[in-house]
């Protein structure tokens, strides 16, 4: 398929505008999910347990969306998708039940997966070559967006009009996003391909190490969304949204120029940033005011910002370019495995100790982050000054 001259064309802007939308369905969902099974009487655990279902889901399709998407006609399989996320959340809001919201969730996590795979896959064949990596950059920015108000409106629909109506249009708005794809994307060739898929198709050994680093990280945001309106509400500070939008104003900032301060010294970057998100919680735990919260929000996402990024193109930088999809695939695993059990081990720690104690117990994992990555790349530096020698 032949390239478009400029990049904002019409299917980039639709593609973008899809990804804004599931982006932010994605957000107004995961901060009010908690809240809503905690509604229905159910433990801070089980709560931990139904939010990490989806990422649970999502790791589990996250290995093979990326063959499905090369095999399959891409924008099909785009309304697929965009269509299970719809009917999962129109299912939340209909139903009173843990089991099925349990079931619900796992449905959601296949389509999401899908869906945001197969979106990268079509995007990058609007964009222009020699403007891939600012249209990818303009791309990401809309789930910086997302994060910045969708919480808040997420919770502000709760609190006046029940979680319900906020599932529901959450699931209306994805609908939008079926109509787009429909009228503006164009359709795709499907691949045939007989070739068996072989785990090296999938998981690149070289990038682990940055996989490991990307769990904690993740970990960090999912323990973030799933429980930090809890602990607002716990705290009698009510309506939290606006930590998110903190946060998502500090994410934005730092990703102007994390990138560049990561070229320039990649191992500085990732250890101070990690250190950052470790003082964030600690601060997130320890004070408990709104104050600490704001501090918290701002040092969480600054760190992120900068070390997410640097993981990133560190995973991307471990294989030659032919492997790169593998290596892509390996990185977003770590996400995915992140963000299903820390919430599910979040919420059995808060039973027991609290939520202040939860969140300052996560600095630890991330303390210890930056003890494995300074290792890894002593060693790594080690291992290659003596193959120079030999």
């Amino acid at each position: 398929m032949q390239k478009p001259v400029k990049l904002l064309n019409r299917a980039y802007i639709a593609l973008f505008c899809i990804n804004l939308i599931v982006s932010i369905s994605f957000s107004m969902v995961s901060t009010t999910i908690s809240l809503y099974v905690t509604q229905l009487g159910a433990a801070a655990s089980v709560a931990g347990t139904v939010v990490g279902a989806l990422s649970v889901a999502s790791l589990c399709v996250r290995p093979f969306s990326g063959v499905i998407s090369d095999r399959m006609e891409r924008r099909k399989l785009l309304m697929i998708s965009l269509a299970i996320i719809s009917l999962s959340m129109l299912g939340y809001s209909l139903t009173h039940s843990i089991p099925v919201l349990f079931v619900l969730r796992i449905t959601h996590g296949i389509g999401f997966s899908i869906a945001t795979t197969v979106t990268m896959a079509l995007v990058a064949g609007t964009i222009p070559e020699k403007q891939m990596t600012q249209g990818l950059g303009y791309f990401a920015l809309g789930q910086t967006v997302s994060t910045a108000v969708a919480p808040s409106i997420g919770l502000w629909l709760g609190e006046h009009w029940g979680l319900g109506v906020a599932f529901a249009l959450a699931s209306v708005l994805l609908v939008g996003a079926i109509a787009l794809a429909i009228t503006l994307v164009k359709p795709t060739e499907a691949v045939r391909d007989k070739r068996s898929i072989r785990l090296q198709d999938l998981i690149a050994r070289e990038a682990l190490p940055f996989c490991l680093l990307s769990i904690v990280v993740a970990g960090a945001t999912g323990l973030e969304n799933g429980f930090v309106p809890l602990f607002g509400k716990e705290l009698g500070l009510g309506n939290v949204g606006w930590y998110f939008t903190v946060g998502a104003f500090a994410l934005f900032t730092a990703r102007m120029f994390g990138g560049k301060l990561a070229d320039r010294s990649m191992r500085t970057v990732i250890s101070c940033g990690l250190g950052v998100m470790a003082l964030a919680f600690v601060v997130l735990g320890g004070f408990g005011t709104a104050a600490a919260f704001a501090a918290a929000a701002l040092l969480k996402a600054l760190g992120l910002g900068t070390v997410q990024p640097a993981l990133q193109a560190a995973s991307m930088r471990s294989v030659p370019e032919n492997r790169r999809g593998a290596a892509s695939c390996t990185y977003y695993l770590g996400t995915d495995i992140g963000q299903a059990f820390m919430p599910m081990l979040g919420g059995v720690v808060m039973e027991r100790a609290g939520a202040s104690r939860m969140f300052m117990l996560y600095a630890l994992p991330l303390a210890a982050a930056i003890v494995f990555y300074l290792v890894y790349m002593h060693r790594k530096e080690k291992g290659a000054a003596l193959h120079g020698t030999m």
